[in-house]
C-alpha cells in the first residue's frame, strides 16, 4: 500500500505500509459512539489491507454489526473483570493467528487482554483508546502491572489526555491526543439528500428544523433540548425539532421518561422521535441548526459530522467539545444545563440566515483540516508502526 504523490496520506506516511495482523477489542454491551467508532476503525483498517479481528461481547449489537460488515469476530462472554476462560481463549487466538498488535477500545478490556498477552510469552504491543475520563486513581500495584504492558494510550481529546496522565502510571509521552475523524465525502452537502428526511416529517424546505443526534443517556441534555423547544415555539410556532437516536443497553426507562417529558411540555407534533437511523448524513443535512446540549462530553463525534455537513451548531462549552467548536467562528457556545441559553442561541441563528451560512462553511473547513477520517486512520497506522518497531528493537 503506497502513499505518495497527491495522496492526503502522504502528509502522514510517505512510505509503504506493510499489512499487519491486528486484534481490536471492545467489551461493551452498549451501542453508541464508542462502539460505532470501534467498528468503523476496524473496518477502515481492514479496507487498507490489514488483517483485523474484533473481540466483543457475545450477543452485543457490536457483534451483529461486525458480522454484517464481514469483520472476523471473537465473541466472548464478558462481565466484570475476571475471566480465566476468556483469557485463555484470547491467548490461543494470539498464538494461532500470530497477532502482531492488540488495540483495545475500552479500559476494562485490559483486565482480559493484558493477561492473555502475558501468557503468550511473546512481545505483543497493546494500545488503548481512551474516550471517557475517570475520577479513579489507577496507580495501585495491579494497575501499575497492567499499564506496564500498554505501549500507547490514544486519548480522544486533550481533556482526556490530561485525565489519563493524572490518573494512570502512563508516561506523558506515551499518551497521544487522537481525535475521531469523519468521512468527509459521505458527510458533505454535495452527496447528502437534504429533502428526503424533511418530506418524511411532512415538512417543507421553508420551515426551520432543529436537530439532535445521540443516545438516550442521562447527561446528553435532552431535557434542555425539550425545554428550549418549549420556550421557542411560543415565539416561533413554525419551528420543528427532531431527536434522532435510540436507547442503548440499560437506557429504556430513561428514553420513556424523555418521551413523557415531551408530552408534558405539550410538544407532541412539534418534536419528532425518529429512533435509530442508518442514513445519518441525509438526516443531519436536513437540519437547519444542530443542537448539542451535552452536560459533559469527552469529544462529540456527532458535532464533527454536523460541521462537516456545514450545519451551524449550538453546543455546550464542556470538556472535549472545546477541541472541536470555536465559539463565534464555527458555532455558538452555551452553558450546560441551561435551556434558556440554548433557546436564545437557537433563536439567534433562526433569525440570521447569513450567520448560519458563515458558521456552517467555517465548520466544514475546520473538519477538513483537523478531523478527516483518512488522515486519522493514517495516523493510527503510523502509531502502530512506531510501537511495533519499539517491540522489535526492545
Amino acid at each position: 500500500m503506497t502513499f505518495g504523490g497527491d495522496s492526503v496520506y502522504s502528509l502522514y506516511l510517505p512510505m509503504k505500509i506493510p499489512s499487519h495482523k491486528i486484534l481490536h477489542t471492545c467489551f461493551s454491551l452498549s451501542w453508541g459512539g464508542l462502539e460505532i467508532h470501534s467498528l468503523a476503525e476496524a473496518t477502515k483498517l481492514a479496507a487498507r489491507g490489514h488483517h483485523v479481528w474484533l473481540a466483543c461481547c457475545r450477543g452485543s449489537r457490536l457483534e451483529q454489526e461486525a458480522q454484517e460488515r464481514g469483520i472476523p469476530i471473537v465473541p466472548l462472554k464478558i462481565s466484570g473483570y475476571f475471566h480465566p476462560a476468556q483469557i485463555l481463549q484470547l491467548r490461543r487466538l494470539l498464538l494461532e493467528e500470530e497477532i502482531a498488535l492488540v488495540h483495545s477500545q475500552h479500559s476494562k478490556d485490559l483486565a482480559t487482554v493484558v493477561p492473555a498477552v502475558k501468557l503468550t510469552s511473546r512481545t505483543i504491543p497493546v494500545l488503548l483508546s481512551k474516550r471517557v475520563g475517570s475520577s479513579v486513581m489507577k496507580r495501585d500495584p495491579l494497575h501499575r502491572f497492567t499499564y506496564r504492558y500498554v505501549s500507547r494510550v490514544l486519548a480522544i481529546s486533550d481533556v482526556i489526555r490530561r485525565n489519563v496522565i493524572a490518573t494512570t502510571p502512563m508516561a506523558p509521552d506515551r499518551v497521544i491526543t487522537l481525535h475521531h475523524g469523519v468521512n468527509i465525502t459521505d458527510f458533505s452537502l454535495a452527496k447528502a439528500d437534504r429533502s428526503r428526511f424533511r418530506r418524511e416529517l411532512g415538512g417543507s424546505d421553508a420551515g426551520l428544523l432543529i436537530g439532535f443526534v445521540g443516545r438516550f443517556s442521562p447527561g446528553k441534555g435532552l431535557e434542555e433540548f425539550l425545554g428550549a423547544a418549549a420556550i421557542l415555539v411560543k415565539n416561533y410556532p413554525a419551528l420543528r425539532f427532531a431527536i434522532v437516536g435510540e436507547a442503548s443497553y440499560g437506557e429504556k426507562d430513561y428514553e420513556q421518561a424523555i418521551r413523557e417529558l415531551c408530552t408534558g411540555l405539550n410538544l407532541d407534533g412539534v418534536v419528532t422521535f425518529t429512533g435509530f437511523r442508518t442514513d445519518v448524513p441525509d438526516v443531519m443535512a436536513s437540519f437547519d441548526i444542530f443542537a448539542f446540549p451535552s452536560h459533559a462530553e469527552s469529544f462529540g463525534a456527532v458535532l464533527v459530522e454536523a460541521m462537516a455537513l456545514e450545519r451551524p451548531v449550538v453546543s455546550t462549552n464542556c470538556d472535549g467539545v472545546v477541541d472541536i467548536v470555536v465559539d463565534g467562528e464555527t458555532g455558538l457556545y452555551v452553558n450546560p444545563g441551561r435551556a434558556d441559553e440554548l433557546a436564545r442561541a437557537i433563536a439567534r441563528l433562526a433569525e440570521d440566515r447569513s450567520l448560519r451560512e458563515r458558521l456552517g462553511k467555517a465548520g466544514r473547513a475546520r473538519v477538513v483540516e483537523l478531523f478527516d477520517q483518512e488522515k486519522q486512520i493514517a495516523r493510527v497506522e503510523q502509531i502502530y508502526l512506531e510501537v511495533l518497531k519499539e517491540s522489535a528493537d526492545g
